[in-house]
């Protein structure tokens, strides 16, 4: 079936409001709740100049906003150290000498990195980069897997001012060749493979047909995992490019709009970059990790891969400006069997988990004693994102998964009560962090299961017809009407398209009930959500004219697990195997559309 939002309001609006027992004595009154988001968003810009004063600045800025929507720029005039205050401000305190990463592979091999062995890491591999002459404002760009040694490489990019961009290893040959030839980097990084699902992914092989492809002759660095090709000639170990490094070498501190990173985000037509300022964007998104609960003594687990922006802002940079502990885990949810990321918290002791709505459908599927057979009780939230997440998931999370062995104030084990809170929290490329959610740590009124929570403070969102004109209870689309810190410095000629009588339209349709509670209900243009990814149909259609030689038509359908899927039709020679084999190995199995019609 087509894709309906007045269908997915049926199945997520719910008019129940529910405070968790861990929630008893912070969670706030919707009264209370507005009082101080509106105070926030009837002046944003002191809202969050009292933010920036958090950080560490080299130079305060001179103006807090300068220009226009969408060519905005935040602190303009002030000087940032990023590394600093990433990691260097740890230095001399006792989060210098505990866990910054705990990694784990699909084997059981694990490995702890504190936070002074992961400075020294970084600032090594920094000081190759540089040996190697890359300079700041070069770009790297990295087609990796969450692993300590490729987040390292991303700090000690930022810890010399070159701005990199990270490709989700679930892309294929042809979108990275894209990738490459969009950000010309001076350095691309590479995993050399992984296991999944005990089998090895040859991430390496993709990497080289992407370089052929694009025509990419700078030094191609990469992590060797066991198992996987050796390396050419033309391509450097990580330890070869150790051997460059030659001594300490200082941070880089940036003007605030200094580029930080870039992602590509899909639209109809391409997938195209979008690229971060410095010094908003550490605002931004050190504020709203510390909003949605992360804490020093917090360890953290996060599902999304750093390809992504949750995988990036709420692993690269928010956990690691906090202080807290990050485990990493390469591998799937199901292997050796379905308790797999239950007991990683069981065994880490995690307190913080995030992950997505699709993972939760499917784990549900799997069934309730993958997770009474492992104690959660470390947590105190369980964090949502990517898309919406329908009640009866929701109630599933938060009594099966949430409730834990030990009773909490008026918690009830053995009947599955709930204790602790299960969020939903919104999030977008263009905006960068999570834009509503109930906030473990800041403003948390009563939950309202099926909804992403209420707007974030800072962030003016609304619901407004074609015209503009606010909506409450209708659906319409979601909008920002103000700036806000993260915007991008560059992006496509469709982001700055969405800026339209002076506010931000998101592509995104929603319902926002009275008492302010936003329900998000999936792409209003042909753009697809599937498993929290946003998949560009003009790019899946341009690559098989280009690889094939075929047209093809595409069709956004519901999809019972990863939210929304594609049908496609086309006309040519070749057979529906033959398009699903291209679609897996050049564009990526992210996109494999749930039907391929042959039209005769």
């Amino acid at each position: 079936m087509e894709v309906d939002p007045y269908e997915t309001l049926k199945t997520l609006l719910s008019n129940e409001r529910i405070i968790p027992p861990l929630m008893k004595w912070k969670t706030v009154s919707t009264i209370e709740y507005r009082k101080i988001y509106e105070e926030s968003i009837r002046d944003p810009y002191s809202f969050w100049e009292r933010e920036a004063l958090k950080l560490s600045w080299s130079r305060k800025w001179s103006r807090v906003v300068e220009g226009q929507p969408p060519n905005t720029k935040w602190f303009t005039g002030g000087y940032i150290n990023a590394y600093y205050n990433i990691i260097g401000k740890h230095r001399n305190t006792w989060i210098w000498s505990k866990p910054a990463f705990i990694w784990e592979n699909e084997e059981g091999e694990s490995r702890i990195i504190t936070y002074s062995e992961l400075d020294r890491l970084a600032s090594r591999i920094a000081s190759s980069l540089r040996s190697l002459g890359v300079k700041p404002g070069d770009w790297v760009l990295a087609y990796i897997s969450p692993s300590i040694e490729a987040l390292a490489f991303l700090l000690a990019s930022i810890k010399i001012g070159a701005p990199f961009e990270t490709v989700f290893t679930g892309f294929g040959y042809y979108e990275l060749a894209k990738r490459i030839r969009d950000v010309n980097p001076n350095i691309l990084l590479a995993t050399s493979g992984f296991t999944r699902r005990g089998k090895l992914v040859d991430t390496l092989s993709t990497v080289r047909k992407a370089v052929e492809l694009s025509g990419f002759k700078n030094p191609v660095v990469v992590i060797e995992n066991p198992g996987t090709p050796p390396l050419r000639d033309s391509e450097l170990s990580l330890q070869e490019l150790l051997g460059y490094s030659s001594g300490s070498i200082e941070d880089y501190t940036a003007p605030s709009e200094h580029p930080l990173f870039g992602l590509h985000s899909g639209y109809s037509d391409e997938y195209s970059q979008i690229v971060y300022p410095t010094g908003g964007f550490l605002v931004q998104v050190y504020s709203t990790s510390q909003w949605i609960g992360l804490r020093p003594r917090d360890t953290y687990f996060c599902t999304v891969w750093p390809g992504w922006i949750t995988g990036v802002s709420y692993v690269v940079f928010g956990p690691l400006m906090i202080g807290s502990t990050i485990v990493l885990y390469e591998g799937g949810p199901d292997y050796p069997s379905w308790d797999r990321w239950w007991r990683i918290i069981e065994d880490y002791a995690v307190t913080l988990f995030l992950t997505t709505s699709s993972a939760l459908r499917i784990l549900r599927k799997q069934g309730d004693q993958y997770v009474t057979s492992r104690n959660l009780d470390t947590l105190k939230a369980i964090l949502v994102t990517a898309e919406p997440l329908e009640p009866d998931t929701w109630y599933w999370t938060y009594r099966v998964v949430g409730t834990g062995k030990t009773p909490v104030i008026d918690s009830k084990p053995d009947g599955y009560t709930g204790r602790i809170p299960v969020v939903n929290l919104y999030i977008q490329s263009e905006i960068g962090t999570f834009v509503t959610g109930n906030l473990v740590n800041y403003t948390f009124p009563p939950i309202a299961p099926g909804s992403a929570g209420t707007p974030i403070p800072g962030f003016n969102v609304g619901v407004v017809d074609s015209e503009g004109r606010e909506l409450t209870e209708s659906i319409g689309e979601l909008v920002v009407r103000n700036p806000w810190p993260a915007m991008p410095i560059k992006y496509p000629v469709e982001y700055r398209e969405k800026w339209k009588n002076g506010y931000y339209r998101t592509g995104d349709y929603a319902y926002i009930t009275r008492d302010g509670y936003v329900y998000v209900l999936g792409r209003l243009d042909n753009i697809a959500k599937i498993s929290g990814y946003r998949v560009s149909p003009g790019a899946i259609v341009k690559a098989l004219r280009e690889l094939l030689g075929i047209e093809t038509r595409i069709y956004r359908v519901k999809d019972p697990e990863r939210f929304e899927s594609f049908i496609l039709e086309y006309k040519g020679p070749v057979t529906p195997e033959e398009v699903k084999s291209t679609i897996r190995r050049a564009i990526g199995g992210i996109v494999e559309p749930k039907q391929i019609i042959k039209e005769e």
